[in-house]
């Protein structure tokens, strides 16, 4: 009896690791990869990790602009019936939202190199603007 026990709770816990994964965010997706691969001892990452958390949700509300609107128009876009109000609309929504990720970048820079070294500060950009796809490992290169 007391091993069916323990196998269930085994196997309720193993279950739970696998539901947590997969709730976990894009942005925390985003987060653990870089994290993971710019291998920081932990001084470091206990200084940078609150600094590249509050890049990466400045960065995700600057995309969430164009998000929203892209997906307003979804169906028009993917039906060919896509009005030039709507495009003009998606377009400056692009326009607004590149131009705030520019900025957060512009704002992080300096903040990330009071922590990491210039080439470090380097790859973090680099592995935190990666596709999701990659990050996820659904993409190799």
């Amino acid at each position: 009896m007391k091993k069916v026990i323990l196998t269930l709770m085994t196997a309720a816990l193993l279950f739970g690791v696998a539901i947590s994964a997969a709730a976990q965010s894009k942005t925390e997706k985003r987060y653990d990869y870089t994290i993971k691969n710019l291998r920081l001892d932990k001084k470091t990452e206990a200084a940078f990790g609150p600094i590249l958390k509050a890049y990466l949700n400045e960065r995700k509300a600057a995309g969430d602009i164009y998000d929203d609107v892209k997906d307003k128009y979804k169906a028009a876009e993917k039906a060919g019936t896509l009005t030039d109000s709507q495009a003009k609309q998606l377009f400056e929504a692009k326009l607004e939202s590149e131009t705030k990720e520019l900025a957060a970048k512009k704002k992080y820079y300096p903040e990330f190199l009071k922590v990491l070294k210039p080439k470090k500060v380097w790859y973090a950009f680099d592995l935190a603007n990666e596709k999701m796809s990659k990050i996820e490992g659904r993409d190799k290169d």
